[in-house]
This record gives structure tokens, sequence and C-alpha cells, in this order.
């Protein structure tokens, strides 16, 4: 496992790299910056869902004549059709045969940035797989298995990061959108990874005494993002059965004296709220107020 860590911090390095080198590859053409950046981040996740997966870009659609919005990569489960033109482009990507899409979106520090790439998930959303991984059709997660697991990558948040978190809350809010309809996780290199658990049973931490068992949570990966982020890939609903275990899972998980701090950020944004309707707040102290709940001392944060 740490071998397989050490390998994905050089990884999260490269990535930062290529994202650079995008801006110089690409320069006075932002598409052509923000393909050298989606090429980045697919010819990762090509190496760690090597074939029979494929990883491709385009809009996804199901047999109920829903189309979503085109995504950056797209990592097509085996059982997809090789449905490519002379280009080896994929003209066609079927909801059944698609495990998870991510959008790559470089700085979602910038609210307007985040909030585009949340609406396009909610076209990803809208989609609806005919069959599922699941034995049995009346299997309590059965919706949520009818999903396209849909996440963010980027390389930037707020200097804070519970604050990109508190944003990623107020979008759905302002929204009225269900929790199995939202993303199901955001991811900033070097930084964390926000994780949507829409039942008790998908969140894998240790969140005895959290007021919230279910919804957004922050876990300050670190330097190890990139691990937090191919463990949620892994623990997405799949487009189909698979016949065998996953490799990667095992080595990827954490080991308990090794866990990180683990945010509510359900129950820190309420408190957050709170303490802003205060007549005594002070904006200027928003950062180290965001801080503080970050690292869970309210003590910090009371006006």
């Amino acid at each position: 496992m740490n071998d397989l860590y050490r390998i994905l911090r050089e990884e999260a390095l490269q990535l930062s790299s290529a994202f650079r080198l995008a801006s110089i590859q690409g320069r006075g053409t932002s598409q052509e910056i923000a393909e050298f950046r989606e090429n980045a981040v697919q010819t990762f996740l090509a190496r760690y869902f090597p074939f029979p997966h494929r990883i491709a870009k385009g809009k996804v659609r199901d047999s109920f004549n829903n189309i979503a919005a085109s995504i950056d990569c797209i990592i097509c489960a085996p059982n997809h059709p090789y449905t490519v033109s002379n280009r080896d482009k994929f003209s066609l990507l079927l909801a059944e045969g698609v495990d998870s899409v991510v959008e790559v979106k470089p700085n979602i520090a910038d609210k307007a940035e985040l909030y585009r790439a949340l609406e396009q998930g909610l076209t990803v959303k809208k989609l609806r797989r005919a069959t599922t991984s699941l034995i049995h059709e009346h299997h309590p997660m059965s919706e949520w298995a009818k999903r396209v697991p849909f996440g963010i990558f980027s390389m930037k948040c707020k200097a804070s990061p519970i604050e990109t978190g508190f944003e990623i809350l107020e979008f759905y809010e302002e929204h009225n959108i269900a929790p199995i309809d939202q993303a199901d996780f955001v991811v900033v290199n070097d930084v964390c990874v926000f994780s949507n658990f829409v039942d008790q049973s998908l969140n894998c931490w240790n969140t005895v005494g959290y007021p919230n068992q279910t919804g957004w949570f922050y876990e300050g990966w670190g330097q190890d993002s990139l691990v937090g982020f191919l463990l949620r890939l892994h623990r997405v609903a799949h487009a189909g059965m698979k016949l065998q275990e996953d490799v990667l899972p095992r080595y990827l998980t954490p080991p308990a004296e090794a866990r990180f701090k683990v945010v509510d950020l359900a129950y820190k944004h309420g408190i957050y709220k709170q303490l802003k309707k205060q007549p005594n707040f002070d904006a200027t102290d928003t950062q180290q107020i965001l801080l503080a709940l970050a690292a869970g001392d309210t003590s910090q944060v009371v006006p």
C-alpha cells in the first residue's frame, strides 16, 4: 500500500505539471488548453482502469431518450459496445455501459466554474440505467444504482476547502436537488475529496458521534487525494455485476492509524449560517472561522 501511495503522489505532481504545461501548449486558445488538461486526466484514468475498460469523452444517453451534456472523462465498462468512429472517438455512449463520468474543471475556487460543473452533473443524473449491478430489482439501493455516477476533478478550490464544500451544499439547496441526484464526489488534487453518501452503507468512515451519517463529507486526503479519487471511482454504482473483486480498493483504503480529518459538511454549514446571522459577525474573520470549523474547534467560532 505504501508503494502505491507514493506512486500516486508522483502521479499527482505529474498531473499538476501537465495542467501548467497545457497553458503553454494551448496558449491563446482556451479550448486547446482544456483539451490538453482533459487528456492528462484521461491518460491517468486509463492507467488505473485499463482495457477492457475504455476512457471516452462525449454525451451519454439512455434508452429513455435522455441525453446528458458532454463530459470530459467517461469510464466505459468492459461490456460497453465498441462504438467508435474512424478516429477512435466514441460515436455512441450508453448509460448501461458507463461505469462513471468525471468532469474536469481546473479551478473550482471560482464559484461560477464550480456551479457550471454541478449543472452538467444534473444532466448526467437525469439518465436512467435499465439494468444495474444489483441482483434484486427491488433492492433498497436500486434507484441509486440506476443513476450514472458523476464526479468533478479540479486542481484548485477555495483557500479554506470547507468553503467550497459549503458552496456545493448551497447549489443543491438553491435548486432543491435530492441527494440521489447530486454529484457523487468532487476531487481537488493535493487537497481533498468531497463525498456524497446517499446511504449510511456507503459511508466508509468511522463517523460514530457525528450528527449525520449521510450527506456530503469533507475528506482531508491532502497529498493523497488521488488515492481518494480512485477509491471513490471504485465505490460507485457500477454499470454491471463484476465476476471478481477489484484489485485496488484493498490497497487504497487507509489503515486505521492513518485516518485523517473527516468533516460533516451539512452540520458545519448549519453552524456557519447561524454565525453569519449574529449581529456581531465579523466578515474579516471568515477565513479563521472556516478553518476552525474544518478543524472541529468550535471554541474559535463563537462570536
